[in-house]
């Protein structure tokens, strides 16, 4: 098939995204490589971007067969979308003297991504360098998870923060609003988690595996709302890809707006993506979002100690009930 030239390669107003190939993944072609990194782009949407030529590896413009090696650097070339505009930005709950905890709204996205550039937390951060100064985040929330960012101040925050979650001596606590009356004694689950084989039509889903990822969350019930909905207080112990969103999808408590892990159809998940959010979405997700929330978040201290910051559940959670 004719490559055809690029709309977005060398374009001002594009953006680019760059991927260093790992020596495992030395000699994949590179729409295998890609759809790898990318999870969320089907094949054929990774095939349409290389043909339009908005694929390179240095001035080499790529081809769908073309092989990738070790230490290459692949850059993905696009024209952003207008972005969905931002109903509320961050807002902070506590500063240390090189930390800050910021509480993040519930359609807000952490980092730069496909459809977010622009509106996103780090971006905010980097445009008020005198409140945020050398601002690092040492954690990431989903966009729809509204709640506690943890916001390292320096290099040396960075890494010491960065360290106390890598050896589990972060403790979170989250909300979940899920469907059904949670049961009042509390679920522990150790359901294994990892991604289908062969890719379902969600192709970041996680689902159970005997051969997945050890993962391990507690689920205590806060407080039964009605027969259909309860609100649910999680510790994860682990910190696996959708850990608390799956595992109680798997439970059979999915939360309340979750398009990926909830009971709405695949389907509507892909008429999502394409389309956006419409009201007759809106009526099969049960919410305009996934109704997750990082509700408490604790972390030792130089001096010993250990801090803790809590954020309330936000308005859209009221609205069902909580309180």
């Amino acid at each position: 098939m004719k490559e055809r030239v690029s709309s977005a390669r060398g374009d001002p107003g594009a953006i680019t995204r760059t991927f260093i190939v790992d020596g495992n993944e030395a000699g994949l072609r590179l729409d295998q490589f890609l759809c790898a990194r990318i999870q969320r782009l089907s094949r054929n949407r990774v095939q349409t971007l290389i043909r339009r030529g908005e694929v390179d590896r240095g001035e080499e413009v790529m081809k769908v067969s073309s092989r990738v090696a070790e230490g290459d650097q692949i850059r993905l070339w696009r024209i952003p979308p207008p972005e969905p505009k931002v109903a509320a930005w961050p807002k902070v709950l506590a500063r240390g003297d090189d930390w800050i905890a910021l509480d993040k709204p519930g359609d807000l996205t952490v980092h730069p991504s496909a459809r977010y550039f622009h509106h996103t937390v780090t971006a905010w951060m980097n445009q008020q360098p005198e409140r945020f100064p050398d601002a690092r985040l040492v954690h990431r929330l989903d966009r729809e998870t509204s709640g506690i960012l943890l916001v390292a101040l320096g290099p040396a925050a960075d890494r010491r923060l960065g360290q106390a979650f890598a050896k589990r001596q972060v403790e979170k606590e989250y909300l979940a609003l899920v469907e059904g009356a949670f049961p009042a004694a509390g679920v522990d689950c150790d359901l294994a988690l990892g991604p289908a084989v062969p890719p379902g039509v969600i192709r970041i889903k996680q689902v159970h595996r005997k051969d997945g990822d050890p993962s391990r969350t507690r689920f205590r019930l806060e407080q039964a709302i009605d027969q259909n909905l309860s609100l649910v207080r999680c510790f994860p112990e682990t910190g696996r890809m959708h850990q608390i969103r799956a595992h109680l999808s798997l439970l059979g408590f999915p939360i309340v707006g979750d398009k990926i892990y909830g009971s709405a159809p695949d389907d509507d998940y892909d008429r999502f993506v394409a389309e956006g959010l419409s009201d007759d979405l809106i009526v099969s997700f049960g919410a305009p979002r996934q109704l997750l929330h990082a509700a408490a978040l604790s972390f030792p201290t130089p001096e010993g100690g250990r801090q803790r910051i809590e954020a309330k559940p936000p308005e859209d959670f009221l609205c069902f009930g909580v309180s």
